[in-house]
Parts: structure tokens; sequence; C-alpha cells
């Protein structure tokens, strides 16, 4: 079974890869998923020297082949001038699995260099931190990218994150606004009318035309009553919208059509002995990763596994939560669960353990936790006794 720690590199360089995989695999594990092409954050390091912490945003952590690119060129990461732990893995540790946990179109730096490669909303607005996965480049990028982590010869596992569309919310730089957006409007607002996922969706035979229209003047009705409903309405109100405009359900089936073809291509350029394996979403709950254009019930017939993160408050949700994906994603896909070890999602070793037994009734393929660099001491403790119970 497999035991996993999702890990960064800033975190191995300065630690020193040897002692941090060295100690990593003294707590249990089996496998490493690194990240490999990465966006920004400012992150709380525990055990570190720098205990803040500011990523170079859309980034690759490996030194990229650039013939295999188009117009995307990846950006490399400053940590590349002093370490590919792709490329040396075996150099720092014989023993751990490396799977390249791979962020896709989530990228701003490429999205202010392109923006006419972006998701744009209903009003034209472009969305600069994803890139259009309908788009002929993007997919072309994003396909080198995965065939060039497939060259490494260590490299057994490619985690996609990030393939499609993203939710309205994002965590953006001062992120802010004076009207509350409800389930309806940004779900609304996530809808993507780029040239090109119009393009595709009207091939499948949706009046995009058509809808794009209703979804503006739906949003400036919203925009202009001053009615802000609780989530609880708000969503039978979308739910509502899904039986009585039939071009909306059909949007969302297109837009999960372009990302599954999109995924499906980089499936065709991957060796048979190079694993592929999704992250569906990292929001709450996982089944609303329709949003982003993934359909957990078609799952098998795209990817050899699911790395599930199953981000809940407290082991009882994480297991209703994690229930709900495997029976929608069925019995025969392997199933890694991803678990936060630490408060919001569980406060204590107690907690961790139950979730964990909990789980094993779900038959998955594996646990891993997120994150090596963001877990104090006492937490990665709680981990090492968790991989203990898949013994």
């Amino acid at each position: 079974m497999e035991k996993g720690f999702f890990v960064y590199a800033w975190d191995l360089a300065e630690e020193g890869p040897q002692a941090a995989l060295e100690k990593i695999q003294g707590l249990g594990a089996n496998t490493v998923c690194l990240a490999s092409s990465y966006h920004a954050g400012k992150f709380t390091r525990p055990r570190a020297k720098q205990k803040i912490y500011f990523p170079v945003d859309g980034t690759v952590y490996f030194e990229p082949n650039r013939q295999l690119y188009g117009s995307i060129q990846p950006k490399r990461n400053p940590v590349l001038d002093q370490y590919d732990f792709f490329r040396d893995w075996s150099k720092y540790n014989k023993d751990l699995q490396l799977k390249a946990w791979t962020v896709c179109t989530h990228n701003s730096p490429q999205g202010l260099e392109h923006p006419e490669l972006c998701v744009r909303n209903a009003f034209g607005d472009p969305y600069i931190y994803n890139l259009c996965p309908a788009n002929d480049e993007v997919q072309h990028y994003v396909q080198a990218l995965c065939q060039d982590l497939a060259s490494i010869e260590s490299v057994e596992c490619i985690t996609l994150e990030t393939p499609g569309y993203l939710p309205f919310w994002h965590g953006y730089h001062h992120e802010f606004g004076f009207v509350p957006l409800d389930f309806q409007a940004q779900a609304l607002l996530a809808l993507c009318f780029s040239a090109d996922t119009k393009r595709k969706s009207i091939s499948f035979g949706v009046n995009a035309d058509s809808l794009q229209n209703w979804v503006v003047r739906r949003l400036n009705q919203f925009f202009a009553s001053g009615v802000y409903p609780k989530d609880s309405m708000a969503m039978h109100w979308f739910l509502a919208d899904l039986i009585q405009e039939p071009d909306l359900m059909a949007y969302l089936r297109a837009q999960e059509q372009i990302v599954s073809e999109l995924i499906k291509s980089v499936r065709d350029v991957l060796p048979k002995h190079v694993r592929l394996n999704l992250i569906p979403t990292v929001q709450r709950p996982t089944a609303g990763c329709w949003v982003e254009g993934t359909g957990l019930t078609k799952l098998s017939e795209l990817f050899d596994g699911v790395d599930s993160c199953a981000y809940q408050n407290g082991a009882d949700e994480i297991f209703m939560d994690s229930w709900d994906v495997r029976r929608r994603v069925g019995d025969e896909v392997p199933l890694n669960f991803v678990l936060r070890p630490a408060p919001p999602d569980l406060d204590s070793k107690t907690q961790l353990l139950s979730a964990v037994e909990q789980l094993k009734s779900l038959h998955p393929s594996g646990i891993s936790f997120y994150n090596y660099g963001f877990l104090p001491e006492p937490n990665l403790l709680w981990a090492k006794e968790a991989f203990a119970l898949l013994d």
C-alpha cells in the first residue's frame, strides 16, 4: 500500500535532500509526491530556518526539455541552479518511489504573459490565473509538461492537479468585493466563455452564445438586486436553473468533455510504465469538482488512480466525503486518500487515527499526507502512527 508525503523542493533543499528523505522514510513512508510545477503561496514552515516562504509563482522544479514545448515555455524555478531532484532522485534516495505532482492550467505568470490563452467569464473578463484547457497551445503545454516528466527515469507516476477549469474563488492576492457571492453567482462566474471553450462547446451541439447571454442577464440581475441569499437557498436556485436551462447543463458537460479530451491526449503521449493519477479538486466537498470539468464517474477511463484530497473537518466528515468519492469512482479504481494531519482538518492524533481506521473500510490503495514542510514535529509523529495502521 502507498504511504506518501506531499513534498516541496524548497523543503528538501533547505533541510538537505538526503536527510529529509531519510526522515520521511523513517516516518514509515514509501512514496514522495514531489511538486514538479507549482504556483505561488505564502507558506508557514514550523520546522524550517526560514519560517515564512514565498515560492516563485508558476515555475517548474525540473530542468525542462524546451524542444518539447510551443509558445508557452516553462519557467525554471531558481532551486534548479542547485538541485534537480527529479533527474537526480536516485542520488538522494534509492528506496522512496517518486510521483510528480504537477499543477497544469493554474499558472498566473503564464496567464499574464498570454492573456489571449486564459479562461474568460460571460462578460469577457480574463482570469489570468487559469489557462484555458480548450486552447490548443495550452493543451500542447500540458502534454509537453507530462511528456517531459515521463522521460525522467525515476518518475513512476504523474499526479495532475488543475488540468481544467478553476472555481471562481481562487485565493488571489487581496481577493475582495462588497457583494456576497452566493453559490449560484460563483457557479455562473466560473463558467468559461473563451473563444476556444465556446467553439468546442458549439461543436458538441451546445448553444453557447444563447447561454452566455442568459448568464450575463442572470448575473446582472444579481449584481443589481441587493438580494444575497444563504448558500443553502442559492444552491436550490442553481439546481432549478440546471433543470430550466438545458444549455446550462449541456455547457457543463461540454466543459467536462474538453477536460477529458485533454487528459486523453496526455495519456497518449506517456509511456505505458508511467502511471497517470488525478487530484480531482482541493475544494470541499470533492463532489464539487464538476466546476473544474472533472467527472468522478469517468475517471477509470482516463486515469490509473486518484489522489483524493479529503480536506474535511474531522474524521467523520473525512469519511463521508471519501465514501462518496469511492461510490462515484467505483470499487476498481486505485484510490489514494490525502489527509492534512493538523488543524483545521484534524485536531489531534486520536482524530487522525480514527480517520485512517474509517478510510481503511473503503479499500484505499494508499494514504498520503499534505505536507511534509507544513507539519510541526508532533504531527509528523502522528503520521508515523497512522502509517503503522496500514501494515
